[in-house]
């Protein structure tokens, strides 16, 4: 792309109608995705007992099934681009659903582990077809709060579900089949919502240089292999990839140590640390509604540079009070768990406030479930080379050790690392607004 504007459309696009009735249909999905996703772990005590099984049995059940979403995240972003969004949803989230519910049937390991491989498909059947459909219901100054909200939902939604499962898995027996033959009927339901209720915007609806011609847009330029290799032309793409290398190790670790380290090394009992771990968690699942409706405000004050700002920010103050948690921080359960939902608070801003709508603001509207689900896995490989790597260093030091380096360390390279978006954030919405403005002018001349 090559850019000749200097500034970005003062218009917008009209609200479209009925967007809010789409969002609540998708968060119905999203909420039992997110149920879905933890049924397996959360009832897998239940599911040994019942099915003779081991511990090393739930790890490959768990290993193989993120090797299918890793595959299939892509092909359906592809998918979603090259065909009706609304259609692959009804498809990958709502029929696939099938597959959840018959595992609630599984007669021995074999079966179970065949049943949830082909399940793990349709996992990531939703994710980046939604935030495809969403960029295209609201413009880019309402987009961090949108995502806010759904992934509020979905992270508040893993919360309950764990709490659920949880309950059912002391049922003896059939408790674990209640689960998944539920959370899969849930996921048909989905479906059928998509089909009554959801209403798929022409690609490229809220963008303002062509929503007055987004319909016949869609028809022209429709997705193709080259618009693949387009998403890695970008450079905000290959940086949003690049920049994982510091942001994921912080939640990884934490959510597989912090319970671990609180017993270990600062002294608390299972129940306390698990209390604890909540505060964060909590903290988490609000800090994606406030990181959306600061990216917003940030977008409005200056669309150049304010979503790098909310990042760089919110990850500086993650590395302060992160070194006071995890190195210098005493006293009772109390203390921690007031500092952890502090810290909490600050650390799922990234996603909603800035990477979600810097996506859409710099792909073409028919790639941009491609580009989310590009993402997803570039997310999805780092968490696989990052647990691989603490899992060979964790033994050799300390967990307060092991966060500084992943949580104190690797949060302030993040901060550093996002000063490299200053050069090419700007520079590729303004070619992507070049590019929809000369589309515009062909259509209308034409």
């Amino acid at each position: 792309m090559t850019t000749a504007s200097e500034t970005l459309p003062t218009t917008e696009a009209a609200p479209i109608k009925g967007r809010w009735r789409n969002v609540v249909t998708l968060a119905f999905a999203g909420i039992v995705d997110a149920g879905e996703d933890q049924a397996m772990s959360s009832m897998f005590p239940a599911i040994r007992t019942s099915l003779n099984m081991t511990t090393a049995h739930l790890g490959t059940i768990t290993s193989l099934g993120k090797v299918m979403e890793m595959i299939f995240g892509p092909l359906w972003g592809m998918l979603a681009d090259r065909f009706s969004r609304k259609r692959i949803l009804i498809i990958g989230t709502g029929l696939w659903g099938l597959w959840t519910l018959l595992i609630g049937f599984s007669a021995s390991y074999e079966m179970l582990l065949s049943l949830r491989i082909i399940a793990a498909i349709g996992l990531v059947a939703l994710g980046a077809p939604m935030n495809s459909m969403l960029a295209d219901l609201f413009p880019q100054k309402e987009r961090g709060k949108v995502f806010g909200v759904m992934r509020m939902i979905s992270s508040l939604a893993v919360i309950v579900s764990i709490l659920f499962f949880g309950r059912l898995a002391e049922i003896p027996e059939a408790g674990w089949r209640i689960g998944f033959i539920t959370f899969g009927a849930l996921s048909m339901l989905s479906g059928l919502l998509f089909a009554f209720f959801l209403t798929e915007p022409p690609r490229g609806s809220a963008e303002a240089s062509i929503y007055d011609v987004a319909q016949q847009s869609e028809k022209k330029y429709a997705f193709s292999w080259q618009n693949v290799a387009a998403i890695f032309r970008v450079p905000t793409n290959l940086l949003l990839i690049f920049e994982k290398i510091f942001g994921v190790p912080v939640q990884i670790t934490i959510l597989t140590f912090a319970v671990t380290w609180l017993v270990d090394e600062r002294g608390f009992r299972p129940g306390q640390a698990t209390t604890v771990l909540t505060g964060i968690v909590i903290g988490s699942a609000l800090s994606t509604l406030f990181g959306g409706l600061l990216g917003d405000w940030a977008e409005r004050q200056n669309p150049r540079y304010g979503r790098l700002f909310i990042v760089q920010g919110s990850r500086a103050m993650m590395a302060l009070l992160g070194y006071f948690l995890f190195q210098q921080m005493a006293g009772g359960m109390i203390n921690f768990f007031a500092f952890a939902l502090l810290f909490g608070l600050f650390m799922d801003m990234a996603f909603s406030g800035a990477i979600a709508p810097m996506i859409a603001a710099v792909n073409l509207p028919e790639q941009r479930s491609t580009a989310y689900a590009v993402n997803r896995l570039a997310n999805g490989l780092i968490q696989a080379a990052v647990a691989a790597l603490v899992g060979i260093v964790g033994d050799q030091i300390t967990l307060t050790d092991l966060f500084f380096w992943t949580v104190t360390i690797s949060l302030t390279l993040s901060v550093i690392s996002w000063f490299a978006f200053y050069p090419f954030y700007h520079r590729d919405r303004m070619a992507l607004n070049d590019l929809l403005t000369k589309r515009h002018q062909e259509l209308t001349s034409a």
